[in-house]
Formats: C-alpha cells, structure tokens, sequence
C-alpha cells in the first residue's frame, strides 16, 4: 500500500506541474515554485523532528512529490523541453526509484511521455522526439541499476532478520547455559552476530 502511495506521488506531481502549465496560473510559475520549496522546507523540518528521519531523503510519499513537482517546475520556467536544465528529468529518471522501488522509473517514464505529448503535438520537431527518446533509451539501463540495488537491499534486510534471530536464540540460551566453554561459544557466537548486523546498517 505504502508503495502505491509513492507511485501515486509521481504522477499526482506531473499532473500538479500540467494544471498549472496548461492554466492562467502559468504566468505565475515563478510565485508558485517559490511558495512550493518553502512548504518542502517546511515539510522537511516537520519530518526531521520525528526521530525515525535521519536520512536527506527517507523515500516518504511527500518527498517524492516535492522533489518531483520542484523539479518539473524548475525545468518548465526555463524553456520546458528545450531548458538548460532539462537534464535534471534524469536525475529523476534515477533518483526515485532508489527512494523507492525499480517500478518507479516505468511510472516515472510514462507519466513524463504523456506529460510532454501536448507539446510534441503543437510543435512536432526533431528535438523533442530526441529529448522523449533519450528518456526511453535510458529507461532500461534505469530500471536495470536500482533493481539490482532494490533486489540487494531486500537480501540486507532478510539476513539483519536471520542475524537478529540467531543472537537472540543464543541469548536465551546463554542464560540458561551453566557450561563454561558453551557459555564461552555462545558469547562468540552473539558478538559475531551484532559484527555482521553493525556491518549491514
């Protein structure tokens, strides 16, 4: 469920960013870009109380949409397709999918088609089919990277589960253990686990 809620972020910033694009709100960009990093700052100091964030990007669905929606507002208010920063969609293009899951970078890739058919539409020049193109040729090589990143880390998580299994089975145990040498094994056996777990963090 968490998952869809990020996916849904993606798309609810291509959607925020083709309102305002394709609304009177357009001369306005500049304003609401503005008042939109100051509720991210906002929004990021409010997170950074809770102690569980300590990360500059936690994956949450509001990050998500922030720096996506920031992003595309950013690239629109310098020439759309033809800014000088339209190499940022790549960073994108990469970035959310490690905040979040390889599926992103698909989700990512057909909202960002769909969001720049109206412009291919009206002006149907050879820059824009190569802009589209780059993202789609880079599609794959994105999706490769952080699934293999995604797969790893999931493999993380199972071990630091069977790590922290094991140390408390030999904790209780270790208890209950009068033995000196198995006392002494167990011992080795709980700091060998907590070596591995402090290794994975």
């Amino acid at each position: 469920m968490n998952y869809l809620i990020k996916y849904s972020a993606v798309i609810l910033s291509f959607l925020f960013v083709g309102l305002i694009k394709s609304s009177p709100l357009s001369e306005q960009v500049a304003f609401l870009l503005a008042v939109l990093i100051i509720i991210a700052i906002i929004y990021s100091i409010i997170q950074r109380k809770k102690s569980t964030y300590n990360l500059l990007f936690s994956g949450k669905p509001g990050e998500i949409f922030f720096v996506s929606s920031i992003t595309l507002l950013m690239i629109e208010i310098t020439g759309g397709v033809t800014s000088s920063l339209y190499f940022l969609n790549y960073f994108l293009l990469f970035g959310l999918p490690l905040i979040s899951t390889p599926i992103t970078s698909l989700i990512f890739t057909a909202s960002f088609i769909l969001f720049y058919v109206p412009d291919l539409i009206r002006d149907p020049n050879t820059d824009i089919f190569l802009k589209l193109g780059s993202i789609l040729l880079l599609l794959p090589l994105s999706y490769f990277i952080t699934n293999e990143i995604y797969k790893r880390q999931i493999e993380n998580e199972k071990l630091k589960e069977k790590v922290k299994t094991i140390e408390e089975d030999a904790q209780t145990l270790e208890v209950d253990e009068n033995d000196p040498e198995r006392r002494k094994k167990l011992d080795e056996i709980i700091e060998s686990a907590e070596t591995i777990d402090s290794e994975n963090e």
